[in-house]
């Protein structure tokens, strides 16, 4: 099949499941790639000849011993620091007015951690399921 050089060839927008399979090759061969050279280099370098052993140098002739550091003495005491000034007493509270939410209040659930807490709540803890069952009204 030929094709007209003047009909123009339209591209069409990747999807994004193709998207992701060209990203996820490229990826793939940016890890494989430098994996597989690093794999040739070792083989070939394997392919030359085994090196042989030489013979041990002597050994030396130890260190002289060093001499022990002189003792320190201790360092001098330090003054103690002064008192902190005390912290001024808050003054009265004024008062704000009702809560915007009024009504008896109810416990706060988040604190029922265990039997007692689940108890103290009015609840019934029930120790298989580790649960804490408290009826509202």
């Amino acid at each position: 099949m030929t094709r007209n050089a003047s009909t123009p060839q339209v591209k069409k927008p990747l999807s994004r499941r193709a998207a992701m399979l060209r990203l996820g090759g490229v990826a793939v061969a940016a890890y494989v790639v430098p994996s597989m050279t690093v794999l040739s280099a070792a083989h070939a370098s394997s392919a030359s000849p085994a090196s042989k052993a030489t013979r041990p140098s002597p050994t030396s002739k130890p260190s002289p011993t060093s001499k022990p550091s002189p003792t320190s003495s201790p360092s001098p005491t330090s003054k103690p620091s002064p008192a902190s000034t005390p912290s001024t007493p808050s003054g009265p509270t004024t008062p704000t007015g009702p809560s915007p939410v009024s009504g008896p209040s109810r416990p706060d659930y988040s604190k029922i951690v265990d039997r007692d807490s689940c108890e103290a709540a009015g609840g019934r803890f029930d120790a298989g399921a580790n649960t804490c069952t408290v009826r509202t009204r």
